[in-house]
């Protein structure tokens, strides 16, 4: 009698750009990702790397995202490709047993964007999840151990970076490239999650079983108001030269008020593209459009 293939556990890889999630996949797989660098991304879509894990040959799956802060990419782009990822997935009935969330504990200062994106992850994944996420902290080589320590206590206690998701049950663990090229910290936190059942995140339920649009999960409507804020601030930006550019005669000044104005128009195109992405495929009346358009946006 045949016996049943043992199903996958799939773990998804999440963070910034830069962070080391493709060098985390390689060294835990022993694969060949394409690596970037700083804010240059080599991860444009989602990668999936098949290995088996272990004395028991577990199959597992894990998946390479793109990541937040990308210089070719907006967040809005990589939200909507990691959203479309877990909608299909989870209509072929294929789920996720646990997610490592990356970030660099390099970073002397955690930055609005990267709050912002802390708090869409956790949203995306939903409370009851957090217990099967695991918060990795890499870089630990490029920084004074009490520099990395002091920094790694922030994260724990600040509510709006890992404090929420730790008092959920998240785990917080370091990647640490030692002697062995970082080989040992990395199977030591894949073995965290590979015991755990299957979940259904906040943002599939959303997405699939609820038929929400992506603007209207959890997750999107964090971008969205930063969107709105965003949309806000240049509109009245531009107002306020354009009140300079009518009462100046000084040419110098002019000049100057004219390139303000010029960058301040291409940021609106930009905001107007991460608003048509997370709104791709719904009716130009969605609200989003309306809130924007009632702006003169």
């Amino acid at each position: 009698m045949a016996t049943l293939e043992k199903q996958p556990a799939i773990i998804a890889v999440m963070g910034a750009t830069g962070v080391g999630k493709s060098s985390f996949i390689n060294t835990v797989a022993n694969h060949k990702l394409l690596v970037g660098h700083a804010l240059d991304s080599c991860t444009k879509e989602i990668q999936e790397v098949r290995l088996t894990w272990g004395k028991e040959r577990t199959p597992v799956v894990l998946v390479d995202t793109p990541g937040f802060g990308d210089s070719s990419m907006s967040d809005t782009e990589v939200l909507r490709l990691i959203a479309k990822y877990l909608a299909t997935s989870h209509k072929k009935g294929t789920k996720l047993t646990g997610i490592i969330f990356m970030h660099r504990i390099s970073d002397s200062k955690v930055e609005g964007n990267t709050r912002r994106n802390f708090n869409m992850f956790r949203q995306l994944c939903g409370t009851n999840n957090l217990r099967q996420v695991v918060i990795v902290t890499t870089w630990w080589d490029r920084v004074e151990k009490a520099d990395a320590e002091r920094r790694e206590q922030q994260l724990r206690n600040d509510k709006s970076l890992f404090k929420l998701m730790l008092d959920s049950n998240a785990q917080l663990r370091r990647h640490e490239i030692r002697h062995d090229g970082g080989i040992g910290s990395a199977k030591a936190i894949l073995d965290c999650l590979l015991h755990l059942n299957t979940m259904d995140l906040s943002i599939q339920t959303q997405l699939v079983k609820e038929k929400r649009s992506l603007p209207v999960t959890d997750a999107g409507s964090v971008i969205n108001h930063d969107l709105i804020r965003e949309a806000r601030r240049c509109l009245d930006s531009l107002a306020a030269v354009q009140e300079e550019l009518d009462k100046t005669k000084d040419v110098a000044n002019r000049q100057a008020l004219e390139e303000e104005r010029k960058e301040l128009l291409e940021e609106k195109k930009a905001i107007r593209k991460q608003i048509k992405t997370l709104s791709k495929g719904l009716n130009e009346r969605f609200l989003l459009w309306r809130i924007l358009s009632a702006m003169g946006f």
